[in-house]
């Protein structure tokens, strides 16, 4: 390598060197430089991004906490220390869909129920009002389809948690 080199002309060197300061630069540009900016540019994005969630969660957060509140002071249904089926009972009918109850067998700590023609959203909300407020949860849940949009017949199991 020596030999080779002593054996180029001072311009030939010098633009060898040259040639190598310059990939040096290219290099270092590449590898270092050109990804700090990139990721300086990622973490600015990422800034404003989650200011504006800061603001949001903070314009939210009263709202969140007066409804909590709320929830806290909201009265449990009647029945609420009763048996699983008389609450199912004073709470389907509550919620106007004791209509659709067609069975409602004790099986265990819980109830086996069986719905037909049941409002899907309606359903959901009693489900949850069960699960909130009286302290049941579904254990088994199988809905089917109607021919009518956003009804459901459903066969469920509640249990106390």
């Amino acid at each position: 390598m020596k030999a080779w080199w002593a054996g180029l002309a001072p311009r030939e060197r010098r633009i060898l060197v040259l040639g190598a300061v310059a990939l040096g630069l290219i290099l270092a540009w590449v590898a270092v430089w050109e990804p700090l900016l990139q990721g300086r540019s990622a973490l600015r994005s990422d800034v404003a991004r989650l200011s504006a969630e800061a603001v949001w969660m903070e314009q939210v957060a009263d709202d969140v906490r007066r409804r909590a509140r709320l929830e806290q002071r909201a009265p449990a249904l009647p029945g609420a220390g009763g048996s699983v089926l008389t609450l199912i009972e004073v709470s389907a009918n509550a919620a106007g869909l004791r209509s659709a109850l067609t069975r409602v067998q004790p099986e265990g700590e819980g109830a086996r129920l069986i719905m037909d023609a049941v409002g899907f959203d309606a359903l959901m909300g009693w489900l949850a009002e069960l699960e909130q407020r009286q302290g049941l949860r579904v254990s088994e849940l199988m809905i089917e389809g109607q021919h009518a949009a956003g009804q459901v017949s459903a066969r469920l199991l509640l249990e106390r948690r």
